[in-house]
């Protein structure tokens, strides 16, 4: 999948103005599935077999499944590789970088009862926490192509006097002379390039955090033919990311231009509500069929972000500046895509079973909300971006296949999930494998599973209306090792 790291191309987004772009929703509404190392080895798709800690989050009521209480942890390493090259660059060097994380994917107790004298032949309760998201990934590209980030520097001061400069961009960049005011005009700006000139650039771009959801999770089974169940999720959510921007100019082209270099932080924390209603029936004793809605996810969250730029350059001997932003705060909402799943599942005797789970959410109907604000200037970013929002994205059809071969006290699994594309007019899709084995006795089981996923993103380290800007292509390769420990009583 072709996927805009950030899509907001014609806003040409100031951090003066706030830090979020039309990307967040797609970071923030993607979600991995699989909190138990049993799920992730079949691929995800659950649903409609349930008795598995991780359809708490998918379809509940997978919960009444349950016929003996349960605690599970599940211990993960999460690694991420990414390929790098600048699109479009007269030389380029192309960067592998990698990062790893090790965290828990799953915290679970599923308390159950059989009710005695009634239709409802179990009452399940579940609380826990699966993960749904990890953002931890590092990459980098350095080589040289057409523009300087001052461009777009130049862009968002013209028409503006020194004094009405934003504070995160123009306004540093201004304080150390990247950009200037070559006339009498003081709303007209330069810089050091000339249109088309080629610049050696590099920047490494490193995040980290995740969305852990806490579920509480309610379930019964009817006769032993219809299973509901319902979850309310309350998400956390933590983003950090740190770009590091240089040019420089070891060729000796630019008689004075020496190096530029560019910093980023940001922050983005919060939490969420959601609800998840579903049912599996049961026709037959080898067949399930399964469905689940979930909410929109509404997130409160709050942007903490700052930016620092040093300039050298010589002008009448060598000058260095340097020059820090303030410390930029914003509180705000999005409200991501309604959710619904649909999914089978085809039990064999003992020997084993196949499951399929089809899932559909229509990105474009996520929105932002900045009610905290009264700036008719952030309302107006807010109006923008919902309207890039439905311009950008599109629905989406997840796919997810697996299947189980039991012998004995062993389990032997596989998964395959297809991915499309959220964005529009791309149809390219990614898709990702996974392998699971699992040991069960009477009071506890021991599951391992594998999953890696590879996509293509398209990064675009900044934006410029009318200039010439970068693109940089990465190979994405994740891999996730899991280990799931529970326990029966």
């Amino acid at each position: 999948m072709k996927l805009l790291t950030s899509l907001t191309v014609t806003l040409a987004i100031s951090f003066g103005l706030s830090a979020q772009t039309a990307f967040d929703i797609l970071r923030f509404s993607q979600f991995d599935v699989g909190g138990t190392a049993r799920t992730v080895g079949i691929g995800g798709g659950i649903g409609a077999l349930g008795a598995d800690f991780s359809v708490l989050s998918t379809n509940p009521a997978g919960l009444a499944a349950f016929r003996r209480s349960e605690l599970t942890l599940t211990p993960t390493l999460y690694t991420s590789r990414v390929t790098s090259t600048l699109d479009g660059a007269a030389t380029n060097l192309g960067f592998n970088e990698e990062r790893s994380n090790f965290n828990f994917n799953n915290l679970g107790l599923v308390l159950a009862h059989r009710p005695t004298g009634s239709k409802w032949s179990t009452v399940n309760f579940g609380i826990g926490m699966n993960r749904l998201a990890n953002f931890y990934e590092t990459f980098s590209y350095s080589g040289t192509s057409t523009g300087s980030i001052t461009d777009r520097f130049v862009e968002l001061a013209d028409g503006f006097t020194a004094d009405e400069l934003d504070n995160f961009e123009a306004g540093i960049a201004y304080e150390v002379g990247a950009i200037f005011n070559p006339d009498s005009d003081p709303t007209f700006y330069n810089n050091d390039f000339l249109p088309g000139e080629q610049v050696d650039k590099a920047q490494i771009v490193r995040t980290e955090g995740s969305i852990n959801e806490l579920l509480f999770s309610f379930a019964g089974n009817y006769e032993e033919k219809l299973m509901l169940g319902l979850t309310m999720g309350v998400p956390f959510l933590d983003f950090n990311e740190v770009k590091t921007y240089t040019e420089t100019d070891d060729e000796n082209r630019n008689p004075i231009f020496n190096e530029l270099t560019f910093e980023e932080y940001l922050n983005i924390s919060g939490t969420g509500i959601n609800l998840k209603m579903g049912f599996i029936y049961r026709p037959i004793q080898e067949f399930r069929i399964g469905a689940a809605v979930h909410t929109p996810t509404a997130f409160n969250l709050e942007d903490n972000y700052s930016t620092e730029i040093a300039y050298d350059f010589t002008l009448g001997g060598d000058q260095y500046f340097e020059s820090q932003s303030p410390n930029g705060l914003f509180d705000y909402k999005i409200k991501t895509p309604w959710r619904v799943i649909g999914s089978a599942a085809f039990l064999y005797q003992k020997l084993g079973f196949l499951t399929a789970e089809v899932e559909w959410v229509d990105y474009s109907s996520a929105t932002f909300n900045f009610n905290n604000t009264t700036s008719a200037e952030d309302k107006a970013y807010e109006r923008d971006l919902n309207n890039e929002v439905v311009d950008q994205f599109q629905p989406a059809v997840n796919i997810r296949l697996g299947g189980e071969l039991t012998y004995d006290i062993f389990r032997f699994r596989a998964g395959y999930n297809i991915y499309n594309s959220p964005v529009k007019n791309d149809d390219v899709s990614h898709d990702a494998f996974s392998f699971g084995f699992g040991i069960r006795e009477k009071s506890f089981f021991i599951d391992l599973a594998y999953k890696q996923t590879n996509l293509a993103e398209t990064y675009f380290p900044y934006f410029t209306a009318a200039a010439a800007q970068p693109e940089v292509a990465n190979e994405v390769k994740t891999q996730r090792f899991l280990a799931t420990f529970g326990f029966k009583f």
